[in-house]
């Protein structure tokens, strides 16, 4: 599955204020084998944490209560959808 994240054009991503929040992020989804990518954070997002959590739309509500339960600052959530070369960055509010 992580190859088809890898190449997915329509994807979230967690933002994070720090990259120690985003390696702890890391840890907890692997600690529940979850589907997701580490890469950096896009420039249309952010120029502070260069690192952002990549994952299906399918998986965001219970990919975010697992950081929320194990008290992982998310910064902000984002929809990406590519369009060409362009990427559409759509906010989330999941609070």
């Amino acid at each position: 599955m992580a190859t088809e994240l890898f190449h997915s054009d329509n994807y979230c991503v967690f933002t994070f204020a720090a990259t120690a929040h985003a390696l702890k992020a890391e840890k907890v989804l692997k600690n529940r084998n979850a589907d997701f990518l580490v890469i950096p954070t896009l420039r249309e997002i952010s120029t502070s944490c260069g690192l952002s959590v990549k994952l299906s739309p399918d998986n965001l509500n219970r990919y975010f209560q697992d950081l929320v339960e194990n008290r992982v600052a998310v910064e902000g959530v984002y929809r990406i959808a590519k369009e060409g070369k362009k990427n559409l960055v759509t906010k989330i509010d999941l609070s």
